[in-house]
């Protein structure tokens, strides 16, 4: 029951930290291709207010994962020739913020297990870096609406898209049961178990250098 009590707490946690830190990722790398959607929007903050999805949030805190509410991109503002690539770095921005968070929190598992930082507050970053991690892997799901939706949709013709666009919000319905069901859950853990090895192995050779 305790370790349940951190997992909500984490997850609450993870709406006021990693969503805002994701979404203004993704909102200041459009805007530094040109397209200043996300400032007209008041989306170029790290304010957690201006990201929040309601429905997103309350799966966060239930089953640790969830999304934001982005802005509305348009990448015909880009100033890049690549219009495709340019929102395609847009859309790897966000888990990019997601794996450099998961990054630093695993530096502080380890600087408070070698100074003797209370156990169940290690506990808690330590949650935070895989539930961040699992975030990125969740949202690169070429799911429309989800970052790896938005990298797939680049590929597709435009005639597909608005002769089947209307059928992607059962899609993105159907996805999010699977996970909440288990079978995608499985996928994401087992992806998100190699970047977490990875990643606390990075952390630990680096500290290791400064750390005997």
């Amino acid at each position: 029951m305790n370790n349940k009590l951190i997992e909500i707490f984490v997850g609450a946690l993870m709406v006021f930290t990693v969503f805002p830190v994701r979404q203004y990722a993704r909102n200041w790398m459009a805007v530094k291709l040109g397209d200043d959607t996300p400032v007209r929007e008041g989306k170029l903050t790290l304010n957690p207010l201006a990201h929040v999805d309601p429905i997103g949030c309350i799966f966060m805190i239930l089953i640790g994962l969830g999304w934001g509410r982005s802005a509305n991109i348009d990448p015909r503002n880009f100033k890049c020739k690549n219009r495709k690539l340019g929102m395609i770095a847009v859309a790897l921005a966000g888990p990019a913020a997601n794996l450099i968070f998961a990054f630093l929190m695993s530096l502080v598992v380890y600087l408070g297990m070698a100074f003797g930082m209370n156990t169940t507050l290690v506990a808690v970053f330590d949650l935070l870096a895989m539930l961040s991690i699992r975030l990125a892997v969740f949202l690169l799901l070429p799911v429309p609406g989800f970052d790896g939706g938005d990298i797939i949709m680049m590929f597709l013709p435009a005639k597909f898209i608005w002769k089947y666009g209307k059928y992607f919000q059962y899609i993105s319905f159907a996805a999010i049961l699977l996970v909440v069901a288990g079978p995608l859950n499985s996928i994401i853990t087992v992806i998100s178990n190699v970047f977490y090895k990875f990643i606390y192995t990075v952390s630990g050779l680096i500290l290791g250098i400064f750390i005997k």
